[in-house]
């Protein structure tokens, strides 16, 4: 019985069947498919259909999978109610932005700095900045780090539109030639100052906080 399946097995895969398809035709295991026919000479016209199987089934597998991950992140957040509702008050977006302050802003001046390239998260923080506080936006004053090969109008104008500064309040520091290969689409890295002291401290306690949110709710 097994000589009998095994040379359907060789016919199948001469004709140029998949592993897969002769498992299913013989009711037999993939690997046992593989193992009995994996000396069948396969000629041009065969490994040509195989390849094309493949690929289709490679195909069909990116997409399967495709779909399973929007599936997953869809019932992620559908069950996940974090910032779902979208109603927050100022005590809220100051709890933002002093999350992202500790994250990315500077510990050891006297100012509020926040340095990044990343322009959405640029324009969180400002979003949160302006929320939580009232702003005067001619105490401003941002530093952009560039590199030799950057179009140094074309980026200010790109940045001032993100932050809503106006370019009089930028300055440009230029780094010097490293030999490092040039970043397509790289727009320089960005370090907004905003000297208030009050802000800065008030985001500080906020922070130490936070901090202390494992104490407070009797964890440790």
């Amino acid at each position: 019985m097994k000589n009998i399946l095994k040379q359907k097995a060789i016919n199948l895969r001469k004709r140029g069947h998949s592993f897969k398809e002769i498992g299913l035709a013989l009711s037999i295991s993939k690997s046992t498919a593989s193992l009995w026919t994996r000396s069948v000479f396969l000629d041009e016209k065969v490994r040509l259909k195989l390849k094309k199987f493949s690929e289709i089934g490679r195909l069909r597998g990116n997409q399967v999978n495709k779909e399973k991950r929007i599936k997953l992140l869809e019932d992620i957040d559908k069950n996940c109610n974090v910032l779902k509702d979208k109603i927050y008050n100022v005590n809220d977006y100051k709890l933002f932005l002093a999350l992202l302050y500790w994250g990315e802003g500077a510990k050891t001046d006297g100012r509020l700095i926040f340095i990044n390239s990343d322009s959405e998260m640029v324009r969180i923080y400002l979003f949160l900045l302006r929320k939580s506080f009232l702003i005067n936006e001619n105490k401003f004053r941002i530093l952009l780090h560039l590199h030799e090969y950057n179009n140094k109008d074309e980026i200010v104008h790109f940045w001032s539109n993100i932050t809503g500064i106006p370019k009089n309040l930028f300055s440009i520091y230029n780094k010097p030639h490293t030999g490092i290969n040039k970043k397509p689409g790289y727009k320089g890295c960005l370090s907004i100052r905003y000297g208030d002291s009050r802000i800065l401290k008030e985001v500080f306690i906020i922070i130490d906080r936070f901090k202390n949110l494992s104490n407070i709710a009797g964890l440790v």
